[in-house]
């Protein structure tokens, strides 16, 4: 991306899982996601959805991650 002549103009990130509760952990892996991909911690957006016991992620047998990332020239 970088070697492309891109950057991250914006990253919201969804993560859905009953647990565990990530209240406590959004800001290191806010953190962490934007020391890995070489962006600034304001152009990330990281949200925590449950899923109320529907299907295998309310169940707590799987986890779901839904990002969108908008690139800049």
């Amino acid at each position: 991306m970088h070697e492309a002549g891109y950057e991250i103009g914006n990253l919201d990130a969804t993560l859905i899982l009953q647990r565990p509760k990530l209240g406590t952990h959004k800001e290191a892996i806010k953190s962490n996601l934007s020391q890995l991909l070489g962006a600034d911690p304001s152009v990330v957006s990281l949200k925590a959805k449950t899923r109320k016991k529907v299907d295998s992620l309310g169940e707590n047998r799987s986890i779901a991650a839904h990002t969108v990332v908008q690139l800049m020239r």
